[in-house]
């Protein structure tokens, strides 16, 4: 299923006709509940659009998402081909009113970038995002919704990129066999699963693949036993946090 979530209905009223089912989430934390409704799987695809505040008129693909109470980041992966710049966002919990040049500001990205990629692959998220003001004054409706439908052919462009028949399948950005050289109990299974995750989350793929690795080349793994492989992963969780 692809799934398009809007903040606002004026967003929503730019997209109509467009492929995926559209869900207006409103805006910041409400999209977050709006989200355990939908009950993503790992087969489904996201796509967030909306307008934000930024010094750059046009209409971006988000290629990095900050929170800016956390200090997290996500990144989902950019199209092949891109059909709309690329731009980095920041998630703030109030109105921006002084964005910095070069950076766009909304109030909702990080928040759907944590929970959908705690429940699908970064591949299969996709954040547009349109410039509306520079944060001196909030534009009606009618405006946003003018403001995103500039854009309707090069959003259904990604729209058709991520609007695909999947076979249901477990998410999991590392092989089954790590689990099996870890010699995981099934709860130590569950947390690997969720320091995957978090590794998925705060950008840290590479170093987890390069702690496993070099856990390899020092006969750490495979592990002898489920009491090596309990060592081994509390090294693991304490070098990735």
């Amino acid at each position: 299923m692809l799934y398009v979530l809007t903040a606002l209905k004026c967003e929503a009223a730019a997209l109509a006709g467009l492929p995926g089912k559209h869900i207006v989430t409103g805006v910041g934390s409400s999209a977050l509940k709006a989200l355990e409704k939908i009950e993503i799987g790992p087969s489904d695809h996201v796509i967030n659009i909306g307008v934000c505040a930024g010094t750059m008129p046009g209409c971006y693909l988000v290629n990095s998402v900050t929170d800016e109470k956390t200090g997290r980041r996500y990144y989902p992966d950019m199209m092949r081909d891109p059909v709309l710049p690329e731009a980095s966002l920041i998630t703030s919990q109030a109105i921006v009113t002084d964005p910095a040049p070069g950076v766009l500001y909304d109030m909702e990205a990080s928040l759907i970038c944590e929970y959908v990629m705690r429940k699908t692959a970064p591949s299969k998220i996709a954040l547009i995002k349109a410039v509306s003001d520079d944060g001196s004054r909030i534009p009606s409706a009618n405006e946003v919704t003018g403001i995103l439908r500039q854009y309707r052919e090069k959003i259904r462009v990604i729209l058709e990129e991520h609007d695909v028949d999947e076979a249901p399948a477990d998410y999991m950005p590392v092989p089954a066999s790590v689990m099996d050289e870890l010699k995981l109990t099934q709860y130590m299974r569950h947390e690997f699963e969720d320091l995957v995750h978090y590794a998925v989350l705060s950008g840290k793929m590479e170093l987890l693949d390069s702690i496993l690795d070099e856990m390899r080349e020092n006969g750490v793994l495979p592990a002898s036993d489920k009491r090596q492989g309990r060592r081994a992963l509390d090294e693991i969780f304490a070098r990735l946090r």
